[in-house]
């Protein structure tokens, strides 16, 4: 059982996250925070020194809990498509607050500053992107995929995700399993009918 300034601590990031995801970086103060977590200002910077540090810690343990996601599905998977569809199910079956600080990290990074910022741009590359992006040129050494730029493809494969990792489009996602199912699909295969005639 975590002590009381662990739970405190967990309990406030548990918050702002939702709050941040909710009204963004500029939309909420600490003030509210506060309020919304039953604390007092004083109490509040007593775990956080002010709202960059308390961003940065979000998105980091966001950050932490996504690589795990995507280093399980790594594991259990053995081709490309197979490795992509568990991170992906694992990605979307988080709660939608939760998987929105992916989006809400590449949005909101700019309000930290520039040292912090490049810090947090490189962590957030080493535990999201190039793990996708490691999975991609597996595929391509493998035979799986055909040799193309992995940063492009990377990227392309994300735009897919990425509408998705906000609350709002919720609805348009529909079942988890099918949207993935499709951007699988597209991705892996394209959207062309087999037969459909190839232009030249």
């Amino acid at each position: 059982m975590p002590s009381e300034p662990v739970a405190v601590r967990e309990r406030i990031i548990q918050e702002a996250t939702r709050l941040f995801v909710t009204h963004g970086y500029h939309g909420i103060s600490m003030r509210e925070i506060a309020k919304v977590v039953g604390v007092s200002k004083a109490g509040l910077y007593y775990h956080f020194q002010d709202k960059q540090e308390l961003l940065l810690a979000i998105l980091t343990d966001s950050l932490e809990h996504i690589e795990r996601l995507i280093q399980e599905a790594r594991q259990e998977g053995t081709t490309a498509r197979e490795q992509i569809g568990q991170a992906m199910q694992a990605i979307f079956s988080l709660a939608p607050e939760r998987r929105a600080i992916i989006r809400l990290a590449s949005q909101e990074m700019a309000h930290l500053n520039p040292t912090t910022r490049a810090a947090f741009r490189q962590r957030y590359y080493d535990k999201f992107v190039g793990q996708i992006a490691d999975i991609l040129r597996s595929g391509m050494e493998q035979g799986e995929l055909r040799v193309m730029d992995v940063r492009l493809a990377t990227w392309m494969l994300l735009g897919m995700m990425y509408p998705f990792l906000y609350p709002a489009h919720e609805r348009e996602l529909g079942v988890p399993e099918t949207a993935i199912e499709l951007m699988l699909t597209i991705f892996f295969h394209g959207a062309a009918r087999e037969s459909a005639p190839q232009s030249s």
